[in-house]
């Protein structure tokens, strides 16, 4: 019985471990939605990702490459509010996504 349960803990550990290892190695994508556009935020085990990519989906036209503090600021040249889909990549082809509501253009 004890050695089941000593397994038992080790192999949850065993896993645990991995998959925190995972979380902290894990591209994060922070937008902030601003009047025409929005902050994006880009960062790997929580640094900044200088030189990282961020697209609009649906508009190829459109990316944009983070500066040394892993932010940029994207324009959304339509003056209505619409939703957006950001997409971030890294170096290593690592993306993450996320949308946002973004606000009018209008005053």
């Amino acid at each position: 019985m004890k050695k089941s349960i000593a397994a038992l803990i080790l192999t949850t550990a065993t896993f645990s471990g991995a998959a925190l290892a995972d979380f902290q190695h894990e591209l994060t994508l922070d937008v902030s939605p601003q009047k025409g556009g929005a902050w994006v935020v880009v960062e790997k085990a929580g640094q900044p990702q200088a030189g990282a990519t961020v697209t609009i989906l649906g508009d190829t036209t459109q990316s944009y490459v983070t500066t040394d503090n892993g932010r940029i600021f994207v324009h959304s040249n339509v003056e209505s509010a619409r939703s957006l889909t950001f997409k971030a990549t890294d170096d290593d082809g690592n993306s993450v996504s996320a949308q946002r509501l973004i606000p009018s253009n209008r005053s």
